[in-house]
């Protein structure tokens, strides 16, 4: 073999011994630095294990969903929030009164309340809950909750539900699709943080099973409300014609941002999202199972 010959093995030779090294220290680096702030969660917020629950506030559980919000999971996080909102659209005790009010009775009018929905949920969910925007946002939100409340159109039922809706849903998006599930100090400031609003809104916990003697921590409430949610949705959420009007009036609100040779894709998509019981009480015939198969493949991606 000529000495030339031997220029291209020597080659792929060096570079074996600089590339192999390279991606195990590389690979082993983000192991290492991918769980870093959930670990450091734990440290700060949780050293003594779940016994340290008992003491995160509020405060410490809004500086956590922040971290989640911003850094961890930013796009599911705010996905998760919309599908929040969109289910609520399932009970036609909200729905009914929602349609009645006119917010969302098209595209223009739907546009605008998912908009103050929006401002008002980061507002108060970005802000120290101590803070001037976090408490003029609550009290903004009971403001325009109020004369509703008083002639009882609506319930502290609902309300309930619409609380455990936004404390479970990140929750349930991050864990099926994420690159890691919610730590139990994390799920446990969902909770704490949560109820926390609940408090400043005065809705009763007294459906709970905790509610006299009180919760060991936020977990624990989250837990509860968990349980509690599913039973009303099988008992509350049913096919209903307001429903589906607001399903549309979203879904006619969202999809223009799409290209119209899209749409209708799109639509099916956002159909296999709901679910099934969810689905049914917007009335929806079920997707093909090629939609189910190609939201599925890009979640998980």
């Amino acid at each position: 073999m000529e000495p030339d010959d031997m220029i291209p093995d020597a080659f792929a030779r060096q570079w074996k011994l600089i590339l192999v090294p390279g991606m195990l220290a590389y690979l082993f680096l983000v192991q290492v630095l991918r769980y870093q702030r959930a670990k450091s969660l734990e440290r700060k917020y949780a050293p003594a294990g779940r016994e340290s629950f008992r003491k995160m506030t509020a405060e410490d559980a809004q500086a956590i969903l922040k971290t989640l919000a911003e850094l961890e999971f930013p796009s599911l996080y705010e996905f998760s929030m919309i599908m929040a909102l969109f289910r609520t659209y399932g009970i036609p005790s909200i729905s009914s009164l929602l349609v009645a009010t006119g917010q969302l009775k098209n595209a223009e009018t739907a546009s605008k309340r998912a908009a103050d929905a929006g401002v008002l949920l980061f507002e108060f969910g970005l802000n120290k809950p101590t803070s001037e925007r976090a408490v003029e946002a609550i009290a903004r939100m009971n403001f325009l909750h109020c004369p509703y409340r008083k002639s009882g159109k609506i319930t502290n039922d609902d309300l309930l539900y619409t609380l455990g809706v936004f404390a479970l849903e990140p929750s349930r998006w991050i864990n099926r699709y994420e690159w890691r599930r919610l730590s139990d100090v994390e799920m446990c400031a969902c909770g704490t943080y949560w109820k926390s609003v609940g408090d400043a809104m005065e809705i009763s916990y007294a459906k709970l099973p905790s509610s006299a003697e009180g919760w060991q921590d936020g977990l624990q409430w989250l837990e509860e409300v968990e349980e509690w949610s599913g039973e009303y949705e099988e008992a509350h959420m049913v096919p209903a014609d307001n429903n589906r009007q607001l399903a549309e009036s979203q879904l006619d609100y969202l999809l223009p941002k799409w290209p119209a040779r899209y749409r209708g894709l799109c639509r099916k998509m956002i159909v296999v999202l709901l679910g099934d019981r969810l689905r049914r009480s917007m009335i929806y015939p079920k997707s093909p199972a090629i939609y189910h198969n190609i939201v599925n493949s890009m979640l998980d991606a």
